[in-house]
């Protein structure tokens, strides 16, 4: 079963995105988190449980308090480790090419993807 982690504050995107990921992958499991500070804690806890790290987390760029880069940046070694063995994509629905350089010199992100995420993405990228 695959599982995924949506990290967004936009609440249409908190309803779009699982809909759309429930569409492409019935049965799926998507934990949907609002808040880069829950974030932060929810997956150094994951990590520190030895809990199995999701298929992808799609983090937005623009969160209130830290933003996607912000809490990539503050996650302890633990929560690094439980996220190297994921696929992180950047989420924005913004093309500022300051955050597509930014994406490029983060290891642990596999790429940006502007928002809306779309079926044809979802199917290509994890068959």
């Amino acid at each position: 079963m695959k599982r995924f982690l949506l990290i967004d504050d936009d609440d249409i995107i908190c309803i779009v995105h699982p809909a759309l990921i429930q569409h492409t992958f019935p049965g799926c499991s998507i934990e949907i988190i609002q808040s880069s500070i829950e974030a932060l804690e929810y997956i150094n806890e994951m990590a520190k449980m030895n809990e199995p790290s999701p298929d992808a987390v799609f983090l937005d760029i623009n969160l209130p308090q830290l933003n996607g880069f912000d809490l990539l940046q503050q996650l302890s070694e633990a929560g690094r480790e439980w996220l190297s063995q994921t696929r992180i994509y950047m989420l924005s629905s913004s093309i500022d090419e300051r955050d597509m350089e930014r994406v490029k010199e983060i290891p642990l992100i596999h790429s940006f993807v502007g928002k809306p995420l779309t079926v044809e993405f979802l199917k290509e990228n994890f068959k």
